[in-house]
């Protein structure tokens, strides 16, 4: 497995060594590729159009002969239909940057800056601690039960609480596989994220992390590291999600595995933007199925100073001013998704500073859903 973004950082706010320097010049270089066309986002960000076949996933030694797929397989009904049914209870939200839209053959990818590499690698730290239990990581979230699984989906609402900037607070859906043999976990998560060590500002992005070894040698932010295959000209991670005050904008994910390759794909609506996979060349237990999904939230901050996560509101508090995820659903070993509530689910948190609730369907919701969040602060 290869190793990326391994290196130590040295003083605090970015400052680097002429060596670390050396090193993030040449990660820029063998991340940015020559661009076809390029769009300047509000914030200063820049995305570029690169070719399909040349992106940087694929300089990946485990993706060395590997062969881009376009499309992943057809969505079960029920998915699509529940989908359909939620239109009255929810309404679109503004996704990917306005007027964007890279030529046939390319595709669009946030370009990466040096101070990039920096925090994304003290935030990964943050996810590494979570692995010993450390203060400052935590979780309110609804679980499955230990089984096969090859996909998930949910409707989150989305937020803007206000994040300090050594802090940061997501909204997600994971798919995970621990070995009970090696304790070993593999994992991708996607969702919103105010993060403003990685993004600089307090607004929610669409943003992914994975791992295929808990942390060790891998783990990665969005597209900061070789792995994950882009296929989509409009839409990618590092771009602002409209907001509302409380509630009704959504975000439809759906991480679902390819019966044939094994590959794992993120699609996202409304827009029916297949944004691209994780190929499962890159994973050890997950390349054959999850054993474990959850929805929910998470957050990182120092000890005793934790943010917000999701609207800053407890789950009791539900509908109109906690966080939500609606649409609870998972894909059995048949590669039929079916609602979430068809297994085991257990709500669970970390602090008493968030809180969990699974509802299981309500009159007038999309299927199966469940709160989430809290207001964080001192003595978290």
């Amino acid at each position: 497995m290869a190793a990326f973004l391994v290196f130590e950082l040295g003083g605090v706010g970015g400052d680097t060594s002429t060596e670390e320097d050396m090193e993030l010049e040449r990660q820029l270089k063998f991340l940015n590729k020559p661009a076809r066309k390029s769009f300047p986002d509000l914030d200063g960000s820049i995305y570029d159009c690169v070719d399909i076949d040349k992106q940087p996933a694929l300089d990946h030694p485990l993706l060395k002969n590997h062969k881009i797929q376009m499309e992943p397989p057809s969505l079960p009904k029920e998915v699509i239909n529940g989908n359909q049914a939620s239109r009255s209870f929810v309404e679109p939200v503004g996704i990917g940057i306005k007027g964007a839209e890279c030529p046939p053959g390319t595709v669009i990818i946030r370009r990466t800056r040096k101070e990039d590499l920096i925090w994304a690698r003290k935030q990964s730290k943050a996810y590494q601690s979570n692995t010993v239990k450390s203060n400052g990581y935590h979780l309110a979230v609804v679980s499955t039960a230990n089984g096969s699984y090859h996909g998930a989906s949910g409707m989150m609402n989305i937020f803007n609480p206000y994040v300090k900037p050594n802090q940061f607070s997501e909204a997600i859906i994971r798919v995970q596989h621990r070995s009970p043999e090696t304790s070993s976990v593999n994992y991708i998560q996607a969702g919103w994220a105010v993060n403003p060590m990685l993004f600089k500002d307090n607004q929610s992005r669409l943003f992914s992390y994975w791992t295929a070894d808990e942390y060790r040698k891998t783990g990665c932010f969005n597209s900061l590291c070789p792995g994950f295959v882009q296929v989509s000209r409009n839409l990618t991670f590092g771009v602002v999600l409209t907001a509302s005050k409380y509630g009704r904008p959504f975000q439809s994910a759906i991480i679902i595995q390819h019966p044939k390759t094994g590959d794992w794909w993120l699609k996202t609506s409304p827009g029916d933007y297949q944004v691209g996979y994780w190929p499962k060349a890159l994973f050890t237990g997950l390349a054959d199925h999850a054993t474990e999904i959850c929805w929910g939230g998470e957050v990182h901050g120092p000890i005793n100073d934790s943010p917000p996560m999701g609207s800053g509101h407890f789950a009791v508090e539900q509908y109109g001013r906690a966080c939500f995820m609606a649409n609870m659903q998972i894909s059995n070993e048949a590669n039929v998704f079916v609602d979430a509530d068809t297994v085991e689910l257990t709500p669970s948190t970390t602090s008493d500073c968030y809180t969990s609730l699974f509802r299981g369907r309500l009159r007038g919701a999309p299927r199966d859903m469940m709160y989430f969040g809290g207001p964080g602060g001192d003595g978290c």
